[in-house]
């Protein structure tokens, strides 16, 4: 049965050339099968990696792929030292499927979701295509997700505990994400939203807004002048204390005069480019080198920012979210939270979350002046405060 659950995600499996035949559901059925046999084992020797997410750790372990080298270079800023086992561990063991080009991720931990429902998520933000669907496996059990532009070959599929992915055709970062999300849906207590946060002083805020509507320029802006950078493009808040954890990812900036002045500092950070999704060379930096003095730990929640748009200069207006502002409030949970788009009364609950968290902080909206300019205007209303 068909579900368009994951309706809502990005083309971006693509941009690969298709060298291969159109292959439907059925042409898994042998490494599946082979799957449940117990036929892959973990590759030797492996190598393993520890990332912080939120309140949990995620243990990556991997050997004869390059996910880990991914994970690295996606979230290094998030690597911590094993320091023995926590309760909250969330483990992923990665591992090729023989005689297959399909990538077999193994998780484990408590209250884990199903990885493919997780996987979905960070696909949405970008645009919305009716490309992908999920539909049921050729086994029992099994799940798919599929590209329907491509005679709905299979891009992944899931048993609910197993992740398994043709890498040639998944898109781009598909099984870095995969493995976040599942950490960060474990976690009911914190709420993972599409924002950029920083701290000034001991108080912390967010910027939140659409993509490409200034939070990571602005957000860099802030750093330079000596502020505390918490993340770029997912922020983690428990819901208990209202505090803001960091969780830093490797920026992609978008070109602009406000990069391109930063060049200096961006050189001696080791920076590298990337094509975006609309075939624009990215920037692609870790923030732990470029302001490498700045080592935040959480932040109490007091000010949160919604970006309205470009002027002339940069102006504050206050702002009391209520729950009738789904529309301008939408961009901070769609696009990070697990399995959003799966349950309208889940996604309300996650909103109403959002607004409660939010209640408690004191709200602007924000009208982009220049970097510089926003940054101290932004500075200025929280120390007034």
């Amino acid at each position: 049965m068909r579900s368009r659950a994951l309706a809502e995600t990005t083309g971006g499996a693509c941009g690969r050339s298709r060298t291969r035949p159109p292959a439907g559901p059925a042409s898994w059925v042998g490494p599946l099968g082979a799957i449940d046999g117990g036929a892959i084992q973990a590759s030797r020797p492996r190598r393993v990696a520890w990332f912080r997410v939120g309140d949990r750790r995620l243990c990556v372990a991997s050997g004869g792929d390059s996910l880990l080298e991914e994970m690295e270079e996606r979230y290094g800023d998030c690597v911590v030292p094993d320091g023995g086992p926590e309760p909250g561990d969330v483990v992923c063991e990665v591992a090729v499927v023989p005689g297959a080009a399909l990538l077999c991720l193994t998780f484990t931990g408590a209250g884990l979701p199903d990885p493919l429902e997780a996987a979905g998520t960070p696909f949405r933000i970008v645009r919305d295509l009716e490309r992908y669907a999920l539909v049921d496996g050729p086994l029992a059990r099994w799940r798919m997700l599929v590209d329907g532009a491509d005679g709905d070959r299979p891009v992944a599929a899931s048993d609910g505990r197993r992740l398994v992915l043709d890498r040639a055709y998944a898109p781009v970062g598909l099984a870095t994400d995969a493995a976040v999300n599942v950490a960060q849906a474990a976690q009911s207590d914190l709420l993972f939203l599409h924002a950029a946060s920083f701290g000034v002083g001991n108080a912390g805020g967010l910027l939140m807004g659409w993509s490409g509507s200034g939070k990571s320029t602005t957000a860099l802006a802030l750093a330079a002048a000596g502020h505390a950078f918490l993340g770029d493009d997912v922020a983690a808040v428990r819901i208990r204390n209202r505090e803001i954890l960091p969780f830093p990812r490797t920026v992609r900036l978008r070109p602009g005069a406000y990069v391109r002045s930063l060049e200096p500092r961006l050189l001696a950070a080791g920076s590298a480019t990337a094509a975006g999704e609309d075939g624009l060379d990215r920037t692609l930096v870790s923030m732990a080198a470029l302001f490498p003095r700045q080592a935040p730990g959480a932040l109490p929640l007091r000010h949160a920012f919604l970006l309205d748009g470009f002027g002339d200069r940069a102006r504050l207006t206050p702002y009391l979210p209520r729950i009738s502002d789904l529309g301008r409030l939408r961009p901070a949970v769609n696009g990070a939270t697990p399995h959003w788009g799966h349950s309208a009364g889940r996604d309300l609950l996650r909103f109403l979350a959002l607004v409660d968290v939010l209640s408690g902080a004191d709200c602007h909206l924000v009208k982009l002046g220049t970097p510089e300019e926003t940054a101290a205007s932004i500075v200025a209303a929280m120390e007034a405060a």
